[in-house]
């Protein structure tokens, strides 16, 4: 990505100066009548004829690239600033300054070079939040002449900080599997690799699945039988009306990092991944396969951040965004009754779905004020009751900690108990 300017040249602070004295001079020998005074203009003036007589300088052409507008968590990003001038130039100086999560990995912060018409400064910066961001402000300087100056102020472009997909795997199983063929085990008897069970030959049965050990046991045919590999469709929801914590790990962040390393964990396996953002304007996007449907979904994320004071509108969301066999995940911190109300109506329509609750950090204890230990077991209390109360709809809710690995989180939920499927 690249951006240009071309600057103009004014007066440097030094020409003013010059100016000054020979106008301070002049009028004090027009004031008092001494023709003396005007030596103390005329090195000054003298000056001020030759840097006019040479006039300013031509315009100036300022660059500025990054290797890349898309990129990961923690990537390099290589950004180049180039100048070029008509003419020589005296000094040209380049000074970056970095905006919130963006990290300077190489390049000094400020570059000069001397006596050239051509300049060219370069940093290394690590976007380390996702988000639209700009890689950095450039200010430039330049002086000519010893007379003139131009300054100019440049952003770098804007970076499309994609999310880090912490590590996952697609273990969840939905209650029903669509009749496609997947890599996760269904419940049917099928081509699939997992063994089930042996039964007696029928016509039509491969060779090659015969068990001859039990088979001369039995003094009959008898054959292996395996289950079907079927796909899945899953819907990450990301719960967007609240966030708490520090910048870098909130729970909207939680919540974003897991959302991406399941729709990269499913992506990965060719099931078809679904996107429904809870806050703001409700987004919603239909379930896809393919490695280009997760940068779809994390173009969407972008735009979450907005507070909302809408009670948000399932009804709303087209039949194909939300398939009835999918599997629902939620990545929420259960502060806000929109995001439980959003629960159990989709359990009440017959969803299966998972609450993944990514609320870190507890309301800090008071020491010197009582009552503050009361409060914070009060509101754990309060926690628990309404986890409990989403596993009395059938709606397991798992906590997800800071430093906890996604699939240890989720691992108890390989298979969805009874209570979770559809009804």
């Amino acid at each position: 990505m690249m951006s240009s300017r071309t600057v103009s040249w004014r007066a440097a602070p030094r020409l003013r100066r010059l100016a000054t004295v020979a106008l301070i001079a002049v009028a004090a020998a027009l004031v008092t009548g001494r023709g003396s005074l005007l030596l103390l203009a005329a090195p000054a003036m003298t000056a001020l004829a030759i840097i006019r007589r040479r006039g300013a300088p031509g315009g100036l052409e300022v660059t500025a690239a990054i290797s890349a507008s898309r990129c990961f968590e923690g990537e390099d990003v290589e950004l180049t600033v180039t100048l070029v001038s008509p003419q020589v130039l005296d000094e040209i100086a380049f000074s970056l300054e970095l905006p919130g999560g963006v990290d300077h990995v190489s390049g000094s912060a400020t570059q000069v070079t001397l006596h050239d018409s051509r300049a060219e400064a370069s940093w290394v910066v690590r976007p380390t939040a996702w988000g639209r961001r700009t890689a950095g402000l450039v200010r430039v300087r330049c002086r000519c002449g010893g007379g003139w100056q131009a300054d100019l102020e440049l952003r770098a472009g804007t970076l499309e900080v994609f999310p880090q997909p912490p590590p996952a795997h697609a273990r969840i199983v939905p209650a029903d599997l669509l009749r496609r063929i997947g890599e996760h085990t269904a419940r049917v008897a099928g081509d699939g690799i997992e063994f089930t069970g042996i039964r007696d030959y029928s016509f039509g049965d491969r060779l090659r699945d015969v068990n001859w050990a039990v088979t001369s046991r039995r003094g009959r045919l008898q054959v292996n039988q395996r289950a079907a590999e079927r796909a899945a469709d899953l819907v990450v929801m990301i719960d967007a009306f609240s966030e708490i914590g520090p910048p870098g790990d909130s729970t909207l962040d939680a919540c974003v990092h897991g959302a991406a390393a399941l729709t990269a964990a499913y992506l990965r396996i060719g099931d078809r991944v679904g996107f429904v953002a809870l806050g703001g304007m409700l987004r919603w996007l239909s379930p896809g396969a393919g490695g280009r449907h997760f940068y779809r979904i994390i173009e969407m994320v972008f735009d979450i951040r907005h507070e909302s004071v809408v009670t948000p509108s399932l009804d709303r969301i087209p039949r194909t965004a939300l398939p009835p066999a999918a599997l629902v995940v939620l990545f929420s911190p259960l502060l806000d009754e929109r995001a439980i109300g959003a629960v159990a109506d989709l359990r009440q329509r017959g969803f299966s779905l998972i609450v993944v609750d990514v609320l870190r950090h507890e309301p800090p204890a008071m020491s010197r004020r009582p009552g503050s230990d009361l409060a914070v077991r009060l509101w754990r209390l309060d926690r628990a009751a309404l986890r409990s109360s989403l596993a009395g709809l059938g709606v397991p809710v798992v906590t997800w900690h800071s430093g906890d690995q996604l699939d240890a989180v989720l691992g108890p939920m390989r298979r969805l108990p009874a209570a979770a499927r559809r009804p």
